[in-house]
């Protein structure tokens, strides 16, 4: 160490002691932090550049403490800032030395050596203690936002899934299946079940959960949960359970999600989850219903007439697009429908329309579209079909309409037993234009109800044979 105790000692040994307190306060009021943690280092390597010279450059000190320098600078600011600490070091080290006129003093004694590199050896240690938990720290903030970053793009996806999804169960499915591909390593399900009727669940889907863990959630819905809760299996897996609470108008509903080991981030996220998937639901059913309003005969519950027009439009298009895709109409009208009205009430008919429309449900196919067309009407449309299709239908409601009987509750509360009889008419796209389909099938219809009319005044009381 220099001889003596005069300023070129004690002055650097001041500044060195109270540096820190200023180099905090500078950072402090600094309205850029990092800049201002740049120039404190720049000023340490001032300060220890010109303590290496007061130590008359003992060679273990000079190394460490230049080293030092260098490493700091050299992690904040990357090599150019390390090359100018170099360069600051330098400076200040040989400023100071020729105003105090330094000596080279390589080494000082053995305890003193001993001494020094134990300290080198502690402050690098700890410089790469400090660096391992500062990656960890990366790591960890790197893998939160990509984890993140997964949810953000899942969530954003997920409306645009769910609004192409036709019907509730493929809302729920594609969308469960959707947050699966985005996160293979966990497990999702959602129920929901009737407000009315809690110990009825209406919908349920799963994806990427197995019978065992099925079987889990099955004890875990014995007391549903009302907000977030947590359940670890036996073999270390986390089951994310939360409520989507009053988001959903008709049902209580429940997102759970599996997952591998605990997750901190998952809990705070999963709430996301259930309100965008309790919205899209909601969406769905109000869609639906409002689709049901417009769609369907208000009596009946058939489609109505827009519908039909939409379908034969399409079966049009269809024909005309490919020649040998047809398709048929037959269309019915209830008879006697105006003296029911005129003898027992307009109550009375709807009972009759009625009673009609749920005989001629009974006959008709999944594939094909029946519909109320009018006040006493009813069309089926056959789509990719051939005239047989429109001619068994009928025959069939010829052979077991009569049969039927609807019940009235006349005006005075009587109750009085109607027979059901229709005039049929039918017609194909392989017979006429497409456009001039269902025209033909109308004008069939009402030639088969002329003929019955006249068969009922000459007392034949058959229907004549359909043309």
């Amino acid at each position: 160490m220099a001889e003596g105790s005069g300023w070129t000692l004690i002055l650097p040994g001041v500044l060195l002691l109270i540096w820190p307190g200023l180099a905090y306060l500078h950072a402090a009021s600094a309205q850029n932090s990092k800049r201002a943690e740049f120039r404190n280092l720049l000023c340490d390597s001032l300060l220890l550049g010109a303590w290496c010279s007061v130590l008359d450059f003992y060679v273990l000190a000079t190394v460490t403490i230049g080293l030092a320098c260098l490493m700091n600078n050299l992690v904040v600011g990357g090599l150019r800032q390390m090359f100018v600490s170099a360069a600051f070091f330098t400076i200040a080290a040989a400023g100071a030395s020729a105003l105090t006129g330094g000596d080279f003093r390589p080494t000082i004694s053995n305890s003193l050596d001993i001494y020094q590199w134990t300290g080198a050896v502690v402050y690098f240690l700890t410089i790469g203690r400090v660096t391992y938990s500062q990656n960890r720290k990366i790591g960890r903030s790197i893998g939160e936002i990509k984890f993140q970053n997964r949810v953000f793009h899942a969530l954003l996806d997920l409306g645009t899934v769910a609004n192409s999804a036709t019907n509730i169960h493929r809302l729920l499915n594609d969308s469960l299946n959707h947050l699966h591909s985005h996160f293979p390593d966990y497990g999702f399900a959602v129920y929901l079940q009737e407000r009315q009727r809690p110990d009825v669940t209406r919908y349920a889907a799963t994806a990427g959960i197995g019978s065992k863990d099925e079987r889990r959630l099955t004890d875990l819905f014995a007391n549903p949960p009302h907000t977030l809760k947590t359940h670890q299996t036996s073999d270390g897996e986390m089951l994310y359970t939360t409520s989507m609470g009053g988001r959903l108008s008709l049902y209580e509903g429940w997102l759970i999600v599996k997952a591998p080991k605990p997750n901190s981030t998952l809990e705070p996220i999963l709430p996301l989850f259930a309100d965008q998937l309790a919205a899209a639901t909601e969406n769905k059913l109000l869609h639906l219903e409002l689709k049901k309003t417009a769609e369907r005969d208000g009596l009946t519950g058939l489609y109505n007439r827009g519908f039909l027009e939409s379908a034969l439009q399409a079966s049009i298009q269809g024909k005309a697009q490919t020649p040998s895709l047809d398709f048929a109409v037959l269309m019915l009208d209830v008879d006697g429908l105006k003296e029911v009205n005129d003898h027992y009430g307009h109550i009375a008919g709807d009972q009759l329309i009625t009673t009609v429309a749920e005989s001629l449900q009974l006959h008709c196919r999944d594939s094909d579209i029946l519909a109320r067309y009018g006040g006493d009407e009813f069309v089926v449309l056959f789509p990719s079909a051939s005239m047989s299709a429109a001619t068994r239908l009928a025959d069939l409601i010829r052979e077991h309409l009569p049969d039927q009987q609807c019940i009235i509750t006349t005006a005075d509360g009587a109750r009085e037993a109607l027979a059901l009889h229709v005039s049929q008419g039918c017609a194909s796209s392989s017979e006429a234009p497409a456009q001039r389909v269902l025209a033909l099938a109308d004008e069939r219809m009402y030639l088969d109800k002329s003929q019955r009319r006249r068969q009922r005044k000459d007392g034949q009381g058959t229907a004549s044979q359909m043309p």
